[in-house]
């Protein structure tokens, strides 16, 4: 049985299309043979420096050729790379670096500062590296590439073998390091190539930042299609408008938030983009009003994605074919869901007793792929909890229709129980959302002393539309939902806490000062 890994793939891309645009910058372009040439130097320097097979090495760095050659040497000769989110406190990346022990920690030199202070946080000394030339403290990897072999001195790293390990955000708390292995690498870019149409002749726009697992599993896609990536170190919804009307780029990747930019720069300034073939979103729920705007602009062009940093970005998939037949009024009602379970990926929808549900009854989303992390770095007993018996315990909460379209309805750690009535936050979100005056909503629940916990509201009102005080807006839900799920408190505020790099609402900051004084998170 052939079990192929990003080495592989890396190794094949140069063989197969040599001459080809791998990948490129805003400085420069690499085709697959020098993309694997300047790969292999990298490797044998990071060999030179300490490096062997299960060595970690943690990349601070923003989207760039010189990040992505760190991680095609760790691919090629089985080290671990550790891409770390450069938006987090210094601290906070210290922990990270304390957890998962790495033998080199290789940064940008524009993120010197926090280089040096993170030295203290590294398990021995001469450990921190710029991925360039030396400055002020700190070492340059420059020289030991100039000088490294082009040769690869080290065996292919086997299918199982950890490749990258993904620090997820933290909303949940402590943040867990996602071990995704080589094999499973290769499966997730497979399994999302597919439904996108991936080719040689295809070329993403990579915007969403390289330490998160939907930019990794969608480059993989490229990867296995042999296709180009073009880079970008930040979103900016007027470069990005830009850039996709040059005719350069076929497809994108966005988070919900990320496509509403666009078309607000859009809807100032109409622009032809032809040559853009699929639009891709993903990473959090994406309000009802977005959505409609997309398919007017995008019908026939639009993906959405299910999965999470645990599966690898791989769980379900919302085909082109439904957004086309939406936007003709047919099955509209299929906008709401998550799609179809991806190819080679299998999913059920399980109780408290882990007893599969039947159709459209609520319960949580176990999935099982080839994708699926080979656990927790470091942690056992949290790698015991999610992985049960060849199945991810995805924490998501959803329930299938009768033609097994999948519909999310809520976190499990979102649902809020009050006066023991399960209530999910997602469906009052939708309810308010529905509202003309509303832009975006989170709920929470919030301690009561006589009801457990009671609904609480954010809300952000659209620019240029009519107010709409607390009581009009609890009246509204009420003819949206049931009068129990109502929320019993607003709070209107400009604009949502976001986990920087996915976009999504940092609920737990919203909490923390309802739940200070408390000793659990719930009542």
């Amino acid at each position: 049985m052939i079990q192929l890994t990003v080495h592989a793939l890396l190794v094949r891309n140069a063989q197969l299309y040599p001459d080809r645009i791998a990948v490129e910058d805003a400085h420069e372009k690499l085709t697959h043979q020098d993309l694997l040439q300047r790969s292999i130097k990298v490797a044998n320097a990071l060999m030179s420096l300490g490096c062997q097979p299960g060595s970690r090495v943690a990349v601070l760095s923003r989207n760039s050729i010189a990040m992505m050659e760190i991680m095609c040497a760790c691919e090629l000769f089985g080290f671990i790379a550790v891409p770390l989110n450069h938006r987090l406190a210094t601290p906070e990346i210290g922990k990270i670096l304390q957890d998962c022990t790495p033998t080199l920690l290789v940064g940008e030199v524009f993120f010197r500062e926090p280089l040096q202070q993170l030295q203290a946080s590294m398990p021995h000394s001469n450990a921190v590296w710029l991925m360039d030339g030396a400055e002020a403290s700190l070492p340059g990897l420059k020289p030991s590439i100039q000088a490294a072999s082009e040769s690869l001195l080290l065996p292919p790293p086997a299918a199982e073998a950890i490749a990258h390990i993904i620090y997820t955000s933290g909303s949940t708390g402590r943040p867990k390091g996602v071990m995704l292995n080589q094999g499973g690498l290769v499966e997730s870019g497979r399994l999302l190539a597919l439904p996108a149409g991936v080719r040689p002749d295809s070329t993403q726009l990579v915007i969403m930042p390289l330490f998160h697992v939907g930019a990794l599993a969608q480059r993989m896609g490229y990867v296995v299609g042999g296709g180009r990536l073009v880079l970008q170190s930040k979103f900016d919804a007027e470069t990005v408008v830009n850039t996709l009307a040059s005719g350069q780029i076929t497809d994108i990747h966005l988070a919900p938030t990320m496509l509403r930019s666009i078309l607000d720069v859009i809807d100032q300034r109409p622009v032809t983009l032809d040559a853009v073939e699929t639009i891709k979103y993903a990473s959090s729920p994406i309000p009802s009003e977005t959505l409609e705007r997309a398919m007017r602009y995008f019908g026939p062009r639009l993906i959405q994605y299910y999965g999470l940093t645990e599966a690898g970005a791989i769980g379900t998939v919302l085909h082109k074919y439904a957004h086309h037949e939406a936007s003709k009024g047919m099955h509209t009602d299929l906008m709401r869901s998550a799609g179809h379970p991806h190819l080679g990926c299998e999913i059920e929808i399980r109780r408290q007793d882990r007893s599969v549900c039947d159709v459209g009854e609520d319960g949580e989303i176990w999935l099982r792929s080839n994708a699926v992390m080979s656990g927790y770095w470091n942690d056992p007993e949290r790698t015991q909890e999610a992985l049960v018996d060849g199945w991810l315990r995805t924490g998501d909460v959803g329930k299938f229709n009768a033609a097994q379209y999948l519909f999310i309805i809520d976190r499990v750690k979102d649902m809020i129980v009050s006066g023991g009535e399960n209530i999910y936050s997602a469906e009052i979100e939708r309810a308010l959302e529905t509202h003309p005056s509303v832009l975006e909503t989170a709920v929470i629940g919030i301690p009561d002393d006589r009801w457990g916990e009671s609904v609480h509201a954010f809300v952000v009102l659209k620019p240029n539309e009519p107010h709409v005080t607390q009581n009009e807006l609890i009246e509204y839900c009420k003819t949206q939902i049931a009068s129990f799920k109502k929320p019993r408190s607003i709070d209107f505020i400009t604009a949502m806490p976001r986990l920087q790099h996915v976009q999504k609402i940092d609920k737990q900051s919203l909490r923390a000062p309802f739940w200070a004084n408390h000793k659990k998170g719930v009542n």
